[in-house]
């Protein structure tokens, strides 16, 4: 009887426990006064959904529901402010105020998170600090001063990055790793983040963060030099179709630029002289624009004497062309030849003048 008596109870402990892995509740005790509304926001492969809201009172807030697996949450204001990031998953988590900022417990996952938190909080700490000595050091026009904070934030930013590749390593087959690549792979070229995805260990690859980065590598291979660029088309400040194939030129520049970005705006000048100069050797530009409103192009357009051709879908930076290249920031030109072979990257000046003359050399058509 005692053994099934106690069977019972283990029999009860184990449902007990399973019932309470069937989700997640996350507590919050803030303290102060603060209220308002509250949103959990997740990150998931359609997008972004919204797994809860609720109202804090008094710093006291909580939410409740269900994951079907680790998954990266926010926790946002009605100004969509976020207050803490978490690995979710079914299990309690706890928000609490801590010496600096918000601290959240929960889960091995969340510890790990913690940890590259720890590092980037006490960056943006040190960049404040010294953001404002270096005010009142300018003020003062103490050049010694403001030197010896630059030589501090290097020092700083070095012993940061040793501190991050030994987490790495340390956590490199946790999903977490994989996600703070994936954080931040959209400022990483495709030799960086192949280097970055073949350093994290097998679980952390082929977690969906880890899928996230394959998928990038992906697109950032279609853009690479060497690789054949991807045809595209759009409309002329005319109204008229033009795609990048039916263009045939022994060298094709590719500009990505708007009338809003005062580098491209500046650059302009210069490309002006190449054009002219090179033009009739062999030389074509395809200039791509990140506008919205076709007035603002047309005008930049005219303005800046742009004679060669120009198209838009006039999507501003969400264009899905803009997206096919890889399009982190402007201008972003791409060197290509007469076969839309990808030869050269983000030249400007006198060297990306320099580059085209030597194509154009190696084909019989330079000076």
């Amino acid at each position: 009887m005692k053994k099934f008596i106690l069977s019972v109870l283990m029999l009860l402990s184990l449902l007990t426990t399973s019932i309470a892995q069937e989700g997640f509740k996350i507590t919050g005790q803030l303290g102060g006064t603060l209220g308002g509304n509250l949103f959990l926001i997740a990150k998931v492969e359609q997008g972004t959904v919204k797994l809860g809201e609720t109202v804090m009172t008094n710093g006291n807030f909580e939410f409740k529901g269900s994951v079907s697996g680790l998954t990266v949450a926010y926790i946002k204001t009605a100004e969509n402010k976020t207050i803490a990031t978490l690995m979710l998953e079914n299990r309690d988590f706890t928000l609490r105020t801590g010496e600096y900022g918000i601290v959240v417990e929960g889960g091995e996952a969340q510890k790990v998170l913690n940890e590259f938190n720890a590092i980037n909080k006490k960056i943006s700490r040190e960049k404040f600090r010294m953001k404002q000595e270096a005010r009142a050091a300018y003020a003062q026009q103490n050049q010694m001063k403001m030197q010896s904070l630059q030589q501090q934030f290097q020092k700083m930013m070095e012993e940061v990055q040793v501190k991050q590749e030994k987490l790495m390593k340390i956590h490199k087959d946790s999903p977490v790793a994989a996600f703070m690549v994936a954080s931040t792979m959209f400022h990483m070229d495709f030799e960086l983040l192949t280097e970055s995805f073949n350093s994290l260990g097998e679980n952390a690859k082929k977690s969906s963060f880890g899928k996230d980065i394959q998928i990038r590598l992906k697109q950032l291979s279609k853009v690479v030099v060497g690789a054949i660029a991807p045809n595209f088309k759009a409309t002329t400040q005319n109204n008229d179709t033009l795609s990048l194939y039916e263009i045939k030129a022994k060298v094709k520049l590719v500009d990505f630029w708007a009338s809003w970005c005062q580098p491209c705006r500046q650059e302009m000048s210069h490309l002006r002289k190449i054009y002219q100069k090179y033009h009739k050797k062999g030389l074509e530009i395809i200039g791509f624009s990140l506008d919205k409103k076709k007035q603002d192009w047309v005008k930049a357009i005219q303005d800046d004497k742009m004679d060669w051709k120009n198209i838009s879908d006039l999507k501003g930076p969400a264009s899905d062309i803009a997206n096919l290249y890889c399009v982190k920031s402007i201008p972003h030109v791409l060197l290509l030849d007469e076969n839309n072979r990808i030869l050269y990257k983000n030249l400007r000046g006198k060297k990306l003048e320099k580059k085209i003359k030597e194509i154009l050399v190696r084909k019989g058509r330079g000076e």
